[in-house]
């Protein structure tokens, strides 16, 4: 088992330099969190997916720059503005197939919308995704985020139910303790439909840390997910906002380097 870290730790720094900080400290498994449309045309890409290989790491996730567009342009009711944005995700469905990432990471809808839409319409929407997803090989993933219809375990059950074996999820430490759960709880309650994870530790003060600075028990959640067969993989993601990034990925990588066995 790996212990990756996303591109994201290091926003707003270029996604190719944040990608070669993450790969430059030695990182096997990252994520790729693309920043503007640019990125995702096929010349950059490659970029990518060529400095992963020259550094024997393996790209498993993607994360697109839209998510703060879903509500309004994926999962709403005005049929033209839907058309023209979901090209926009195919384009990162098949950056993600071009990078070997067998995950892509969705928000989705924030929790309240101007108008209230069914679950069901928005199962409906999910599922148009993840059928794009298919045809190049990729998991379409929600993700449990704070303020958003996933926050809540109980939509999350729903959605598995109506999707079946197309649900896949993101399971997110910081945002289920921002969510109000008990992150084991979230793992356990949805443990057989997690696809990937991204970890960060957390404290009494503070719901977001880099691994090892905390009070987490990494060695509880590994064991809860081998025990559940889980193939996925382990990203960190932190906010670069108040620390040393590569400073803390670092001393993050000798903490998980002396408890994976």
């Amino acid at each position: 088992m790996n212990v990756g870290a996303s591109s994201a730790c290091f926003f707003p720094l270029e996604t190719e330099k944040a990608l070669d900080r993450v790969l430059s400290l030695g990182f096997k498994q990252t994520e790729v969190f693309f920043n503007t449309s640019s990125e995702l045309e096929e010349p950059f890409v490659k970029d990518l997916r060529q400095n992963a290989d020259d550094h024997g790491a393996k790209i498993i996730s993607v994360h697109p720059f839209s998510s703060a567009l879903e509500s309004n342009c994926i999962f709403a009711e005005y049929e033209r503005r839907y058309n023209d944005f979901i090209g926009l995700y195919q384009k990162h469905f098949h950056a993600a197939a071009m990078l070997g990432a067998g995950n892509v990471v969705i928000h989705g809808s924030v929790a309240k919308q101007k108008r209230d839409l069914s679950d069901e319409f928005y199962f409906e929407r999910f599922a148009k995704l993840v059928e794009l997803g298919k045809k190049e090989g990729v998991n379409v993933c929600q993700e449990n985020v704070v303020r958003f219809r996933s926050e809540s375990v109980d939509f999350l059950k729903r959605m598995r139910d109506y999707l079946g074996s197309d649900f896949h999820m993101v399971f997110d430490i910081k945002q289920s303790i921002r969510c109000g759960y008990d992150p084991f709880f979230v793992a356990e309650e949805l443990k057989n439909e997690i696809s990937h994870i991204h970890i960060s530790d957390n404290s009494p003060q503070s719901d977001c840390m880099p691994p090892g600075k905390g009070t987490f028990d990494f060695k509880r959640l590994f064991r809860l997910m081998d025990d559940s067969n889980y193939q996925g993989g382990y990203v960190i993601e932190i906010y670069s906002k108040g620390y040393d990034v590569a400073k803390e990925l670092e001393e993050s990588k000798r903490f998980f380097d002396k408890i994976i066995l």
